[in-house]
Formats: C-alpha cells, sequence, structure tokens
C-alpha cells in the first residue's frame, strides 16, 4: 500500500480542471497520479491538502503538520505562485518553508517539488518570468540536497499553447492537467496513457489576439488581481478536497485512467 499526500495551492487543489462530482468542483493532475497509483495498486491512500490563495508559509504551517501525521510514502510540494504576485518578495520567504517542508518529509517520503512556469499570460507580466527563473534556480539547488525529485515546467516552450491554459492563463486547462500527470507519474515510474499531442494551432488574427487580450484583462487579470489584493481568496469559503486519505478505487466518481483525455474530460462540458 501507498500514500499519496499532495500540498500546494491553487495548482495542485485542481483550478482549471473542472469536474462537477468533485470536491471544490475541481478535479487536476494530482487527482490523476492518485488514480494512476491506485491503478496499479487498489490498495492506495490519497489526500490532497492544497488550496487556492495558499503561500508557501502557508503550505509550512498549516498543510505540512497534517501531512506528517499521515505518514505519507508519496508527497508533492507546489508552492511559490502567489508569493511571486506579491509587490515585494524575498525568496527566503518562499525557499525557508520549502526547505523546512524537504528536511521533514524527504528522509521517509519519495517527495516531488515543482519549479514555476516561465509564461505569462500577457506581456505586460513578463516582469514575473525573472522572479520565477530566481526562485526556479534556488529551488532546483534545494531539492538536489534534499534528494527530492523535481517536476520541472519552467521550459517555456512545452507550455507555449494555450489549449493547455485555462481562461485565466494562470491554471492549466483539463489537457494541462493531464500533462502534468502524466510527467509526474513518470517520475514515480508508473504507467499512464499520454494525453493526445496536440495539432499545431491556427494563427490568430491581430484583431483576434487585441479583442483576446482586452477581454482577458477585463474578465480574469483584473478582477484576479483585486481579489488578490484584498485577500479576498484566501476568506473564501473552500475546504481542502481530500484532508482526511481515502481509497482512490473505491472513492472517485471518475476511476478509469486507461481513458485518453477526451474521454475522462468529457463530463466537464
Amino acid at each position: 500500500m501507498a500514500r499519496f499526500v499532495a500540498l500546494g495551492d491553487s495548482l495542485t487543489e485542481g483550478v482549471g480542471d473542472p469536474h462537477p462530482a468533485w470536491p471544490n468542483g475541481w478535479r487536476g493532475w494530482a487527482d490523476l497520479v492518485a488514480a494512476a497509483l491506485a491503478d496499479r495498486d487498489p490498495s492506495t491512500d490519497y489526500a490532497n491538502l492544497a488550496l487556492r490563495g495558499r503561500t508557501a508559509r502557508d503550505m509550512a504551517e498549516q498543510q505540512l503538520p497534517a501531512a506528517l501525521a499521515m505518514k505519507p510514502d508519496i508527497v508533492s510540494i507546489w508552492a511559490g505562485g502567489n508569493d511571486i504576485l506579491r509587490p515585494r518578495l524575498r525568496l527566503d520567504d518562499v525557499l525557508q518553508p520549502l526547505d523546512q517542508a524537504l528536511a521533514q518529509l524527504a528522509a521517509t517520503a519519495t517527495v516531488i517539488v515543482f519549479t514555476g512556469f516561465e509564461v505569462s499570460g500577457s506581456p505586460v507580466l513578463a516582469p514575473l518570468r525573472a522572479r520565477v527563473r530566481a526562485l526556479n534556480a534556488d529551488l532546483c539547488e534545494i531539492a538536489g540536497h534534499r534528494g527530492a525529485l523535481v517536476a520541472d515546467v519552467s521550459e517555456r516552450g512545452v507550455w507555449r499553447d494555450p489549449r493547455l491554459w485555462a481562461g485565466d492563463r494562470v491554471h492549466p486547462s483539463p489537457l494541462g492537467h493531464r500533462r502534468l500527470a502524466v510527467q509526474v507519474s513518470q517520475l514515480l515510474g508508473v504507467d499512464m496513457s499520454r494525453a493526445p499531442d496536440l495539432e499545431p494551432a491556427a494563427p490568430s488574427q491581430w484583431a483576434r489576439v487585441v479583442a483576446d487580450e482586452a477581454e482577458w484583462w477585463r474578465v480574469h487579470a483584473a478582477p484576479h488581481l483585486a481579489r488578490w489584493a484584498t485577500g479576498a481568496s484566501r476568506r473564501e469559503l473552500a475546504a481542502p478536497k481530500w484532508s482526511v486519505p481515502v481509497r482512490p478505487a473505491a472513492t472517485f466518481p471518475w476511476f478509469d485512467v486507461g481513458n485518453d483525455l477526451t474521454a475522462s474530460s468529457a463530463s466537464t462540458r
């Protein structure tokens, strides 16, 4: 039997991969990995403590103690994205709690940490890439020192296709979450069917690009920044999806990792 515990923020909670039968309405890559582990061993346990709006320090203070109490065999940690968006960033405020978590977990569990995406949803946000690059470099060094595996999502070309992103351009789409699940499963040595390769996207006309950019700022970027600045996302009445270990093979509303992405995400449309 293996126990997999996922820690972090909205990227691990599953935002971007909607599913009406899942707690909080999101599925996501971590749940897909749990299903793949359970497909190999039905006695696999799984908990997902990740929650939107959480910082690296939130992860260490609110999620890490619960994870340690569960005595996991596999742990994923993806945190720092919300820290990156702050007006002022001290890398040590992100790296110290991540190192703290790795120091306590890596001795007894297989730990996977994620780099940050180096793409930006808009050219206006390009300066954030410098922050992400600096964080990624130090995080990889810490992971190497602690013996953790690294799920590297920093290669911009791999994530350039807009179909891999939800409408907010911050969270992966169902296709993106599937790609992440395959990447993590490979790190764990677990077989999982790959998402189908994407056909080249048709080039967008300049007028369409401008209209899409304006729509994105109006519908997603501006409201998100307002919610983030006021702390509204941290006050949402949401709880971790699987705060108590569950058996995916017996619990998940959908459990068939052999299906391709089209079939597995059909209920999200």
